[in-house]
């Protein structure tokens, strides 16, 4: 509408033909989007825009900057084809190609070939001015929606690759992150726990009851520590890292997850399943690496094991 307006202030009655041609166009084209017909509108308008394109610089000049479009579609044509359903770049760099070739093209035959109309000076520099700063404006704003789209699209990679797929709570890599990120460690305990005899269990009930429980397990624990670090460290074993409570101990929190787990009536299409858990916890001290911190609780956690089971086990990390 602004090109018609332009067009038809400088009596530039063909272009402005040509602009109107244009509009009805794409008015049409919105036919083909309620049709859901996106490859045949894309076919069409693109043809037209070449189209134009080439009639706009041909009839005033190069220095006009209509042209300068030519790059912005490709840009368009590559961010297209990540989003389109038909993955892949033969399409783009065809588009590509052929937008190069009529750069091209058009460079070479208004460099022999004059301008068919005159325009006045005024009318030069708005045009390659809109042009320049149009599609300068064009290219940041589709980068910056696929920048946009690739962080969240990074984060939602990052958060399911440190989520377990089974409780839906944090896994051994995500426990990393949170070490890596926590800075104040020093007053905090890591508590180490697995299901007592799970394997009898997997064994006895088959292994969707196994998952079943291990589920309800993860579920418990984020219930009863809302306020911990909880993660399903691997087969039947989670990690909860606490921090102080001026309520309650490490021991009281975690002794209050052991009997809830050992009270809890497991039912699974059922069947009536008891279990029970062994806890091993220990203090953080100056530059523990995860590694070890770990070992310091499953060294408690398997103290407990020995000791008849279904226990909670903690010391200081320095004993």
């Amino acid at each position: 509408m602004i090109y018609l307006v332009l067009f038809l202030v400088s009596q530039l009655y063909i272009l402005a033909f040509v602009d109107a041609a244009t509009i009805v166009l794409y008015l049409l084209s919105f036919l083909l989007l309620k049709k859901k017909k996106y490859y045949l509108y894309a076919l069409c308008c693109g043809n037209e825009f070449f189209a134009f394109v080439s009639v706009t610089t041909i009839m005033l000049g190069f220095s006009t900057g209509f042209h300068l479009y030519l790059i912005g579609l490709c840009v368009v044509s590559f961010f297209t084809s990540y989003f389109s359903k038909y993955r892949g770049t033969r399409g783009s760099i065809l588009w590509a190609g052929l937008s190069l070739t009529l750069y091209l093209v058009l460079y070479f035959v208004t460099q022999f070939n004059a301008p068919y109309y005159a325009i006045d000076q005024w009318l030069d520099i708005t045009l390659f001015t809109m042009h320049a700063i149009g599609v300068f404006a064009f290219v940041v704003c589709y980068l910056l929606v696929f920048l946009k789209y690739t962080f969240s699209l990074e984060r939602k990679i990052m958060n399911e690759s440190r989520t377990d797929e089974l409780t839906q709570i944090s896994n051994r890599y995500g426990l990393y992150d949170y070490f890596e990120e926590e800075k104040d460690k020093s007053t905090s305990m890591l508590a180490l726990f697995d299901i007592d005899d799970f394997k009898v269990i997997n064994d006895t009930y088959g292994h969707v009851t196994g998952d079943y429980i291990l589920k309800r397990v993860a579920e418990i624990t984020t219930e009863v520590l809302n306020d911990s670090f909880v993660c399903r460290y691997g087969g039947e074993e989670f990690v909860v890292v606490l921090k102080p409570n001026p309520k309650q101990s490490f021991f009281e929190r975690l002794e209050s997850l052991r009997t809830r787990i050992e009270k809890e009536e497991f039912e699974f299409e059922g069947t009536h399943i008891h279990i029970t858990i062994t806890i091993g916890g220990a203090t953080y001290s100056h530059d523990l690496t995860l590694e070890k911190w770990v070992e310091f609780a499953d060294v408690k956690m398997y103290s407990g094991k020995n000791s008849g089971k279904n226990k909670t086990v903690i010391s200081n990390t320095s004993l």
